[in-house]
């Protein structure tokens, strides 16, 4: 959902411009083409998958319709701000993480079209001391069992025991939120919060680098745990990382494609969209990204493909 005015006489004739975080041209960066479609998203692009989506896509459209190269353009975003920038039409197309603000956003009118587009996956990461103290991860360890440990840690010792929450709206500062609730505690509310809820309100990379910089227990998408520098996961351990194997698994976390309904290359945008849950399109893509070496997506769920 947004949270800025939504006014489609504005957006249509007069969207604000937002400088790309950086510009693909496939196979064609030497003729250097015009934009034809602007993707918002965070960590996605952060990771690199969203350059190689969009050179893939590039190509693909080219050789397949024989239309003219083009190029696409990188707006870097949180889930909130995707959500703003399509509502304004700086972007044609956003990758959000948050389903039932995607469905909000669809009735708000500011998008029209939401397709499962790949799986990413929720980690708590945290010092390799483990001043918590918090139990190795098994199969019958749940995500509130150790964010349970992690709470009474803070609260007996908070000189040495805190979270870093990114506090910023984004789909990671969300989840935590929502499994804090699930424990029955919030932490940002407490009058010393200060001490065990570290607010660091920062992209992906910047606000993992500061935990491992101050031995502080985070979550983390596996696209950005993977992509950050090995110094960080060289300092930190993962306690618990999210299973493609349970469905109900509330650190799954769903990459959604969506489409908005003033944007200016609306065209190209459906057709990525169209692109991206082929079995040999996105999918094959995201499926076979990978940065140092490890695999950082997973497939949409076939049957889940289809969208609204």
């Amino acid at each position: 959902m947004a949270s800025v005015k939504i006014d489609p006489v504005v957006a249509q004739n007069n969207p604000p411009n937002v400088e790309p975080e950086e510009v693909y041209y496939g196979s064609y960066e030497n003729e250097k083409p015009s934009i034809q479609l602007r993707i918002a998203t965070g960590g996605a692009g952060q990771s690199g998958l969203v350059r190689a989506l969009a050179n893939a896509f590039i190509d693909t459209q080219v050789k397949e319709t024989g239309c003219k190269p083009f190029a696409v353009a990188w707006l870097k975003s949180d889930t909130a701000g995707s959500f703003n920038y399509l509502a304004q039409a700086s972007a044609d197309l956003s990758i959000t993480y948050h389903p039932a603000a995607e469905d909000i956003a669809m009735e708000q009118g500011f998008a029209e079209r939401s397709v499962y587009a790949w799986r990413d996956h929720f980690m708590l990461v945290g010092p390799s001391a483990n001043p918590a103290g918090l139990t190795p991860s098994s199969p019958t360890t749940s995500i509130q069992t150790l964010f349970s440990q992690l709470f009474r840690g803070a609260v007996a010792n908070p000189s040495a025991v805190r979270f870093l929450s990114r506090y910023d709206k984004s789909a990671t500062n969300v989840k935590e939120s929502y499994i804090w609730t699930t424990i029955g505690q919030v932490p940002w509310a407490y009058p010393y919060s200060s001490d065990l809820y570290h607010r660091y309100t920062s992209f992906p990379f910047q606000a993992l680098q500061t935990a491992a910089k101050l031995g502080e227990y985070t979550l983390v998408d596996r696209g950005t745990w993977c992509g950050v520098d090995g110094w960080v996961r060289e300092k930190m351990t993962v306690f618990m990382e999210a299973r493609d194997e349970d469905a109900d698994d509330i650190l799954l976390n769903p990459a959604h494609a969506l489409v908005g309904t003033w944007g200016r290359y609306k065209g190209t945008a459906n057709a990525f969209t169209d692109w991206m849950v082929q079995e040999n399109g996105g999918q094959e893509v995201a499926s076979g990204f990978r940065v140092n070496g490890a695999v950082l997506y997973t497939k949409a769920p076939e049957g889940e493909r289809a969208g609204t």
